[in-house]
């Protein structure tokens, strides 16, 4: 699905249509048929996408007069990688004709075997993504056109295919790492699983990611596999692999990892494997990476990076670099790993993808990048010279900034109600949100009324949302643990240190997840707060995570569900999932605040613009504050308010 905006705005105009609308035309016409070396006739979706993704921003920055109209986006929604053929591009599609025609008669004079008249017809009528299969193409073009004689074809031909064998051993070493993978699942699942139904999963996965129909032969052992032994099975896998042969698109562990994510898409949508690379890149949004901290944006009107803000206490924080700081130039004289390089690298960040400047950026700690940063209001550039540094991105947040940078937790002074927004469960948030609250507790009036605020948060790690839990309650149960294969668990509180002094209310939504509902579900049963909101995701089973050294990834299996007090399941997936269906944490009766979907959209908004460090000096960039009104936080104030008014009445006195 192919959408020109997020449907809020008129599209940008060009003389006679929509640019959008210009540009998928200019596409569908042949513009976009560019993957390999030449024009093959087809536009596929994943070339359509291609094309648009890199037109697009081009064409915006040279018709956008406004920040608004610069800042469009176009969405693709669906399998970018589809190799499926939308259109024909004509030019190209009358040559490629004209060859598989002179490629026929040549076929017949020179009695070319049937499979090879085939292989030749597919690679003549499409483009292949693999290089070998370009090469071997390219030798077809010329047998074709008459360049290359039928005998130095054949002798041409063999020796590509030769090029892309592979070995017995390596396919085998592909197998054992699969079966690994299968084992673990097998031993840890919530629920028995079938060790040659899986492997059938992951070779069918692995053939349809690679846009390959399963050979006949491999088929049939496919469908018996579930009564296969072991040694069986690895077989089959070795095979497959070996008759797949080298190929670039399978190359560094991508031939497993490919088998293993679509073999774990068939069970729950929570169990999954998370390779190297997307390992890397979630360990930088979980705030378990090194680097100099900072989050940052394109700015469209110049076309480079743009300091959207730095983290607090991070090594840009530390040197001065400031939101709206515009970096032209990434300055390395040491690689991400330290080794010093021949010369040093200048990268200019104009057009350069935010994902390409990331990885110039972030590297081992104790090593230095210097930015060259461009600043609004100064007319010379600023040269920042910093030490990479583990980064440790907040959790607990509060309701703005306050001038010293740190979280300001008061919501009502007056009353003084506080409120916390814990946005994951990581490895520390428990310890900083206790701080916080003992740092509200020993202002001058303390807290009177707390709101802890998890609408959005998807969840993280079950021993921290168990410390939160025994922060708030006296004691009893917090949540048990029921495994397939182990005795079930449950969690207790203990009454000291516990925090009973002051109302609470946890605020939830469709985006609360996980450790999310076990806090609030736990707060709830105990009668420690009400719940204020919409109701939570249903997410009521437990993950490990466990690591695959085989590839460097790491597997998340379900291993078991988790149950609140009340003795109730929180999962979704274990009903019909229907309205009056119990699934989820429901807030407290009266409480139940729904929000559209714009009204949603614009509390994300209001959200981000809060974690926003701003420039306080008189020329920084003003961020934009949209009007909103958060209904949802204003019933859960006003629950607290009548609260501590009724706490703080004289009792009555009875006569007599």
């Amino acid at each position: 699905l192919f959408l020109a905006n997020n449907g809020l705005k008129p599209t940008l105009e060009t003389a006679k249509n929509g640019l959008f609308t210009h540009l998928l035309v200019e596409a569908l016409k042949g513009a976009a048929d560019k993957e390999g070396y030449e024009p093959d006739g087809v536009v596929s979706v994943d070339e359509l996408v291609e094309y648009l993704s890199k037109e697009m921003p081009k064409q915006i920055l040279k018709l956008g007069t406004t920040k608004e109209e610069r800042e469009q986006v176009h969405f693709v929604l669906g399998a970018r990688n589809n190799h499926f053929a939308v259109t024909r591009n004509p030019a190209a599609a009358k040559a490629a004709e004209e060859r598989l025609e002179k490629f026929a008669k040549i076929a017949e004079e020179n009695k070319l075997a049937p499979d090879v008249v085939e292989e030749g017809k597919r690679l003549l009528s499409r483009m292949p993504k693999l290089q070998a299969l370009q090469d071997l193409r390219k030798q077809y073009q010329k047998l074709a056109d008459g360049t290359l004689t039928a005998a130095a074809f054949d002798k041409a031909r063999v020796a590509l295919i030769a090029g892309t064998k592979l070995n017995r051993k390596d396919a085998g070493v592909y197998a054992a790492k699969v079966m690994e993978g299968v084992n673990v699942l097998h031993s840890k699942y919530v629920k028995e699983l079938n060790r040659g139904e899986m492997v059938g999963w992951a070779v069918r996965g692995l053939y349809r990611k690679i846009e390959e129909k399963v050979p006949a032969d491999v088929k049939d052992r496919i469908d018996k596999c579930k009564t296969f032994k072991e040694a069986e099975l690895v077989t089959l896998l070795t095979d497959v692999r070996e008759k797949l042969g080298v190929r670039e698109d399978l190359a560094n562990n991508k031939d497993v990892d490919i088998s293993l994510q679509l073999m774990l898409s068939h069970l729950d949508p929570h169990t999954n494997y998370i390779d190297k690379e997307t390992l890397d890149d979630l360990d930088k949004q979980m705030g378990r990476y090194t680097g100099i901290g900072i989050k940052v944006g394109r700015d469209l009107a110049r076309d480079m990076l743009q300091v959207l803000s730095p983290i607090k206490g991070s090594p840009a924080y530390k040197a001065g670099i400031k939101t709206g700081d515009l970096i032209t130039t990434i300055v390395r004289e040491v690689d991400s790993d330290g080794k010093k390089l021949p010369q040093p690298e200048l990268t200019s960040t104009k057009g350069l993808q935010i994902g390409d400047a990331v990885k110039k950026i972030l590297g081992k700690a104790g090593t230095e990048v210097k930015l060259i940063v461009e600043r609004e209001g100064e007319d010379k550039p600023r040269e920042f010279t910093l030490t990479r540094g583990r980064i440790v991105v907040e959790t607990v947040m509060g309701t703005k900034y306050k001038d010293n940078d740190d979280w300001d937790h008061v919501l009502d002074p007056a009353s003084r109600i506080c409120y916390i927004r814990l946005t994951q469960f990581n490895e520390g948030s428990f310890k900083e949100m206790k701080k916080a609250i003992e740092r509200l507790s020993e202002e001058k009036g303390g807290i009177k009324g707390l709101i802890l605020d998890m609408r959005g948060n998807p969840g993280g790690l079950l021993s921290e949302a168990v410390e939160i839990c025994d922060l708030f309650i006296d004691d009893g149960a917090i949540v048990t643990i029921k495994p397939r294969t182990d005795k079930e668990h449950t969690f207790q509180g203990e009454s000291a240190g516990s925090l009973l002094t002051f109302p609470m209310v946890c605020m939830v939504n469709g985006g609360s997840a996980s450790a999310s509902e076990i806090v609030s579900a736990c707060l709830q049963d105990h009668g420690r707060a009400i719940v204020v909101g919409e109701r939570s995701y249903g997410k009521g089973s437990v993950q490990n995570v466990l690591k695959f050294p085989s590839t460097g990834a790491q597997i998340k299996v379900t291993t078991a569900s988790f149950w609140r007090p009340s003795g109730k399941n929180l999962d979704k997936r274990s009903t019909k999932g229907r309205d009056e269906d119990e699934w989820g944490v429901t807030p407290t009766k009266g409480y139940l605040v729904p929000m559209t979907p714009r009204e949603r959209d614009e509390l994300d908004e209001q959200f981000r613009l809060a974690e926003i460090i701003p420039r306080r000096d008189a020329m920084g960039p003003k961020a934009p504050k949209p009007a909103f009104k958060d209904v949802q936080l204003e019933k859960a104030a006003d629950y607290l308010r009548d609260q501590i008014k009724i706490a703080g009445k004289p009792p009555v006195k009875k006569a007599g």
